[in-house]
């Protein structure tokens, strides 16, 4: 081999790796996240423990682009908002699929998520204040480790998840105590603040929309993964692009559409479809096309 055939594998080399930033691995993660998901649906044994690898697979990126961070010394701004994302994303999704299995049972999961919707709000509005506590960070590997323990015991004897649902209770309550830290510096932003409460009121009403995806999953049916996607679409928005108070005025009426036509149809249908589709209409609308665009320049940069 000559000399400059090994200058330019090297070169090439370098290149590859400097496209390998920590933001890449991070959405590759949210990105591979429907295939451990789907090979659940499977049933099999085999498609379990593919299910499982795949999943710790993708939990341990979690560590490895903060390490990637270090030594390609790219700590970043964007980098610290997006992790804590992916991590909200990645919780919600496997979660929400293994109380469709019957892995997990509802409420337990909707009172857990509820912590992850009224965070990643209050982040928007807060970035520099809430900033990921170490306690935080154990909730999420607690979090993760759990769901994998439950498709784990599924495989050699699914009485045993019983275990499991009385530790999600647990793991539940271990979130709300995790968010203590963020509530306080909340309460302490907010004294510095001088919007009216009605401003402040309209904006929670935002909230209320992802709230009320989350409690009528159990009526979604086979459309469950449209509350997947969109509470996904508010998790990417909300964590990445600062938002104000003032701009959830201009959202309301829509939300209040949404919000009646989904409580509409669960009354007089008992089950959803119609506005389900409206609710993605609209979540695409509000969070996915900023979402969509927030990661494509993720990708471009270096």
């Amino acid at each position: 081999m000559s000399e400059e055939t090994a200058k330019l594998e090297v070169k090439e080399e370098k290149g590859f790796l400097e496209r390998i930033t920590p933001n890449r691995i991070t959405l590759l993660r949210i990105f591979l996240l429907p295939l451990p998901c789907a090979l659940l649906f499977l049933e099999g044994y085999l498609a379990k423990l593919f299910s499982l690898g795949l999943g710790s697979l993708l939990g341990f990126t979690d560590y490895v682009d903060g390490v990637l961070a270090r030594r390609q010394k790219r700590i970043t701004t964007i980098g610290a908002l997006l992790d804590p994302v992916a991590d909200k994303i990645f919780v919600t999704v496997v979660y929400l699929t293994l109380v469709f299995l019957g892995y997990f049972p509802f409420i337990p999961v909707a009172v857990l998520l509820s912590r992850e919707i009224l965070v990643a709000l209050l982040r928007s509005w807060f970035p520099e204040e809430l900033r990921v506590v170490n306690v935080a960070r154990w909730k999420t590997f607690l979090q993760m480790t759990l769901a994998g323990l439950a498709i784990l015991l599924s495989i050699f004897n699914r009485s045993y998840l019983i275990i499991i649902h009385y530790a999600l209770w647990g793991l539940a309550l271990f979130s709300y105590f995790s968010a203590l830290p963020y509530f306080y510096r909340v309460k302490k932003a907010l004294r510095r603040t001088s919007l009216e409460p009605l401003i402040w009121g309209k904006s929670l009403l935002s909230l209320s929309f992802s709230l009320s995806l989350l409690i009528v999953f159990p009526f979604s049916g086979k459309l469950f993964w449209i509350i997947q996607l969109a509470l996904s679409f508010y998790f990417f928005r909300k964590g990445l692009a600062k938002a104000s108070p003032l701009h959830a005025q201009e959202e309301s009426l829509l939300i209040v559409a949404v919000l009646l036509g989904i409580s509409g149809e669960a009354l007089f249908r008992g089950e959803l479809y119609y506005s389900l589709w409206l609710a993605l209409a609209f979540s695409l609308y509000r969070d996915g096309i900023k979402s969509l665009k927030l990661m494509w320049e993720i990708l471009r940069l270096r």
